[in-house]
């Protein structure tokens, strides 16, 4: 019996010293102490001014969609065709949701900022809950041909109509009608 206490003892005495091995040990990364498990990334420069992408490149700007209105095709006989576009630049896809068929409206201002024309008025949508989804870098596209006006200057502003968000994207540009 006494060795079988002695060889317990021994594992005993063998478990306490790795305990307090194992506890005097190098503290705790601030992360660890803090219960996060991914590291913090640096790259040892934190007080340097990093370098920012150009303006005119293409890639993903996190946290923006971006909308613009652009001159496809100038003024003919059959108008001015202008498109506008959503752009998706974030790093989620978006998903627009619409309570009708509509995805979009604009109006076109005189230079009195009187409407002459609203897209809506003139057209009927269905009753349709509707989405519109945008992967990373994803385009939605919208081609509108304004014609039949009297000549002067004009302003079209088109925005996107979603339900339950808090920007619509409204783009505006400036045209002459000959």
């Amino acid at each position: 019996m006494p060795k079988r206490t002695n060889v317990l003892n021994v594992i005993l005495l063998t478990i306490c010293i790795s305990i307090a091995i194992t506890g005097c040990g190098k503290t705790d990364s601030p992360n660890q102490s803090e219960g996060r498990e991914e590291p913090v990334m640096g790259d040892g420069k934190q007080n340097q001014k990093k370098d920012r992408p150009e303006e005119d490149q293409n890639g993903i700007v996190a946290g923006s969609i971006e909308s613009s209105i652009k001159v496809l095709e100038p003024q003919n006989e059959k108008g001015i065709l202008f498109r506008y576009e959503l752009k998706n630049q974030t790093e989620k896809e978006k998903v627009f949701q619409f309570p009708t068929s509509q995805k979009f409206d604009y109006v076109i201002k005189d230079k009195n900022g009187k409407i002459v024309y609203q897209y809506s008025k003139n057209h009927m949508f269905m009753q349709v809950l509707s989405s519109l989804k945008l992967k990373q870098a994803d385009t939605f596209k919208q081609d509108i041909l304004v014609n039949d006006l009297e000549a002067g200057t004009y302003e079209l502003e088109v925005w996107l109509t979603p339900k339950g968000e808090t920007e619509d994207y409204r783009q505006k540009i400036t045209f002459n009608w000959n």
